[in-house]
């Protein structure tokens, strides 16, 4: 995917949480200011900066967006980030 949009990979490596086809990605901020992602947009995520799968199911993994300061919290849980 990083071959196919250069400028995505880009984004990505500077710690923007880029739209993916998985939840998890920033398009703009939210009152909120927090939101749940799954464990595969922080899969292919990593995959797009170049850097190898480091995940554990068992612990949530939370991100702040570069671009929107958003934090999203990457979890196993279905239910947290269905209700989104």
């Amino acid at each position: 995917m990083s071959l196919q949009d250069p400028s995505l990979a880009a984004r990505a490596s500077i710690g923007e949480l880029v739209v993916l086809p998985w939840k998890g990605g920033v398009e703009k901020a939210t009152k909120k200011n927090q939101k749940f992602g799954t464990l595969f947009y922080l899969a292919m995520w990593q995959g797009l900066r170049g850097e190898d799968l480091s995940i554990d199911p068992a612990e949530d993994v939370v991100l702040n967006c570069t671009a929107t300061g958003m934090a999203v919290v990457f979890t196993s849980d279905t239910a947290k980030y269905s209700e989104a």
